[in-house]
């Protein structure tokens, strides 16, 4: 588990209250408030790539705001009205919002990244007193750890869980939230007989299902049959719902394999 601490900081440009639209907003009776408020926005929005988010906690979007920043109401919405006349504030759709200006001015770094940056401050105005040959050793060997770290917290970023993996595939296969669910309740039946499918395995049997099934209700119901009979893999539909095979055992092929002879 990747426990390491994230920093993010709101990097304004030394123009900020030289740009037109901060010098307006300024000029407004209540505007040093509102331009606090204008800040308090972007900080809130650094963690979420400058987005904002309307939650339904309060009945709109600005009392929201307010709330989730400790100011009135009455300033935040008049805030919030000028942003979004004057395009520094984008309502992407009813829930969701941009502050434009915060998404080039977000920075962040773990907190091994931090200490490799420290470190490597320090190392400019390092005064060694060792000899010199030993002193270069050393501030190498402990670049070359912090390097290392690193480069490993990097990598945790980078890796996504398995479960989120394949929850990207069901959605990439399907829109129908019901096979979606299917899917869902099949790979946990696996995980349930210790037999969870890796990335790769649901790839190969939702490919299958394709072949098997034209429509959604028929994918459903093959992948329903699996789970009942807590098989390892999908296979052609059965008589009925979940009753005896179509074929009989002779005419079977090794993908659709009858297991009723080893069922009693």
């Amino acid at each position: 588990m990747n426990n390491a601490k994230k920093y993010y900081w709101l990097k304004l440009k030394e123009d900020f209250f030289r740009q037109k639209e901060i010098k307006k907003l300024r000029k407004i009776a209540g505007g040093d408030t509102y331009t606090i408020i204008y800040l308090k926005m972007q900080l809130l929005s650094l963690k979420k790539e400058g987005r904002l988010y309307f939650e339904g906690i309060e009945d709109n979007f600005s009392a929201e705001i307010a709330l989730e920043i400790d100011e009135e109401f009455e300033n935040v919405q008049v805030t919030i009205m000028y942003l979004v006349k004057f395009g520094l504030l984008e309502e992407l759709n009813e829930n969701e919002y941009l502050m434009k200006n915060a998404t080039l001015s977000i920075g962040n770094e773990t907190q091994g990244a931090e200490r490799v940056r420290r470190f490597r401050e320090k190392e400019k105005l390092l005064l060694c007193n060792a000899p010199v040959t030993k002193c270069n050793t050393e501030i190498r060997e402990k670049r070359k750890e912090l390097d290392i770290e690193l480069e490993i917290e990097l990598d945790k970023k980078k890796k996504p869980t398995t479960k989120h993996s394949l929850n990207l595939l069901i959605s990439d296969y399907t829109n129908n939230e019901e096979l979606k669910n299917t899917i869902i309740n099949f790979i946990e039946m696996r995980k349930a007989v210790k037999a969870a499918p890796t990335n790769k395995a649901l790839t190969l049997i939702l490919n299958k299902l394709n072949k098997l099934a034209n429509n959604d209700n028929d994918k459903i119901a093959i992948v329903e049959q699996s789970i009942m009979n807590s098989w390892k893999g999908i296979f052609e539909i059965k008589e009925g719902k979940y009753g005896s095979s179509k074929q009989n055992n002779e005419s079977s092929s090794t993908e659709d394999y009858d297991f009723s002879k080893y069922t009693g």
